[in-house]
């Protein structure tokens, strides 16, 4: 996979758009299944909970989500990429009887109540978000006592190895996503690393990973 190629691909999985976007955000489903279970497993959504998630992309792998909220719950996702939105809607409303709602836009422009979510997670969000403060001074105030904070990223030996951050990737050190949310009144923060082997994107080998970072809002 030459330069152009790998910046193309980069910008749809920032942002899924076209015939292509529907194409990549098909081919994330697979790659990120195993992060978004792990995410999800960690979140440990319960019945009756409103849950918000950023970057939902076509809705597929929160179907299960939807279902553990059930008719009392609440679903939110958030999503940049506006051609994913009437999909995600499409596919997460038909998964369960929860209230689902998909807003076409960032977490800046998104309509949440203060302490009114019992949790939130983002599955390989971060990269694309420039000033990480402004993100957990926004999202902060939503959580009620005890909400949950879930972040899934890559290990940043997998986004070196894929030299995504050439396009504007932003590889954090866990420590310093750890620290800005206990800035941000988060507690019991915590993160933990999984081994996943080798994976491959065209002709590029990387060693694969998974981090998974929890915090409790205070």
């Amino acid at each position: 996979m030459d330069k152009e190629q790998l910046r193309a691909v980069t910008a749809q999985l920032a942002q899924p758009s076209g015939e292509k976007g529907t194409e990549i955000a098909g081919k994330m489903n697979d790659t990120n299944a195993l992060i978004t279970e792990r995410a999800i497993a960690a979140l440990a959504p319960q019945a009756g909970e409103f849950i918000v998630e950023l970057g939902p992309g076509n809705g597929a792998l929160s179907r299960g989500l939807v279902q553990a909220i059930g008719p009392r719950g609440r679903y939110l996702g958030i999503e940049v990429a506006w051609d994913m939105v009437p999909v995600a809607e499409k596919a997460l409303r038909g998964a369960g009887d929860a209230q689902v709602d998909v807003h076409a836009g960032d977490c800046h422009d998104a309509s949440v109540e203060d302490a009114s979510i019992n949790g939130l997670f983002a599955v390989n969000v971060l990269y694309f978000v420039d000033d990480l403060d402004a993100l957990l001074g926004r999202i902060r105030p939503w959580f009620q006592p005890g909400g949950r904070c879930i972040f899934g990223i890559r290990p940043a030996k997998t986004l070196e190895a894929l030299k995504f951050h050439e396009f504007g990737y932003h590889i954090r050190p866990v420590a310093e996503i750890e620290d800005a949310l206990c800035t941000h009144g988060f507690a019991e923060v915590d993160s933990t690393e999984y081994d996943d082997g080798e994976g491959r994107l065209g002709d590029i080998t990387f060693p694969n990973g998974t981090i998974i970072i929890k915090a409790t809002a205070g």
